[in-house]
């Protein structure tokens, strides 16, 4: 799942870490930023009234792709030397002198962003300054974490929410006998019109895992799948079965029109 699925649209928390961290350094500007795409967006900044639409640009654009990308420290006295960095677009418009970054990291994983401290002018960043800011930086880390758990846990109740309503309405569904089997063909849901409509008792009911199992088996177009087969207690069925996702197949049910017509 991409973090930036995650609505960060007021994290006062993460402008609190900029702040402090522009406090502490005595620097003109803070940065809390990750990486989506091709977008580097700020869910930190040191000025917490920055517009969500001035917290984003192009990641080419900023000095911290070169953090991210490396996913080390980048500690510069002087951008304005730098012969790759000083003519970036960000450089410029900010007036950066002295650039301080480290990379966010979620999950030991790869850089997602980075947390960066600026200065206007030109100035020699002490080791006491990265270890602050890395400690910060591993802070926000888990406050990313934080959110992304709560995101997930989210997502995963309105999944089961979804599956809930999905199985409802197929256990309400009259007339149309349907059965959720697992890629071994075994039965994990039946609806009540299997027993209610096409009248099917438990024997039936058993054989169907096994009905469904040959019918798989013989590899045809899921969708094309009408193939008629008898249960235990002679009662010939027409089953068409659909692909769903996760493995699983939707089958549905219905007594052969033919043998019902004799």
């Amino acid at each position: 799942m991409s973090y930036m699925s995650i609505d960060f649209s007021n994290m006062v928390e993460f402008d609190a870490l900029a702040q402090s961290i522009v406090a502490k350094l005595g620097c003109e500007l803070c940065l809390v930023s990750v990486v989506h795409g091709e977008t580097l967006t700020s869910l930190g900044h040191s000025d917490p009234g920055t517009p969500s639409e001035n917290r984003s640009m192009s990641v080419r654009d900023t000095i911290c792709e070169r953090t991210v990308r490396t996913g080390q420290p980048l500690r510069l006295p002087d951008v304005r030397v730098d012969p790759e960095l000083r003519n970036i677009s960000s450089v410029r418009a900010m007036e950066i002198g002295a650039y301080l970054g480290v990379p966010l990291k979620v999950d030991g994983e790869a850089a997602v962003g980075a947390i960066c401290a600026v200065s206007t002018t030109a100035r020699i960043w002490r080791d006491s300054e990265l270890a602050y800011l890395q400690a910060v930086a591993d802070l926000a880390e888990s406050r990313i974490e934080r959110h992304l758990l709560r995101f997930e846990r989210k997502a995963l109740s309105d999944a089961l929410a979804e599956n809930d309503a999905i199985l409802n309405m197929l256990s309400n569904v009259k007339g149309r006998g349907m059965t959720v089997h697992n890629a071994d063909g075994e039965l994990v849901f039946v609806n009540a019109a299997m027993k209610n409509d096409l009248q099917l008792n438990d024997r039936d009911m058993l054989a169907l895992p096994n009905i469904a199992r040959r019918v798989q088996q013989l590899a045809l177009p899921f969708n094309e799948a009408h193939v008629v087969r008898s249960t235990p207690t002679n009662t010939e069925l027409s089953v068409q079965m659909t692909a769903a996702d996760n493995g699983l197949v939707l089958a549905e049910w219905c007594r052969d029109l033919e043998t019902s017509q004799r």
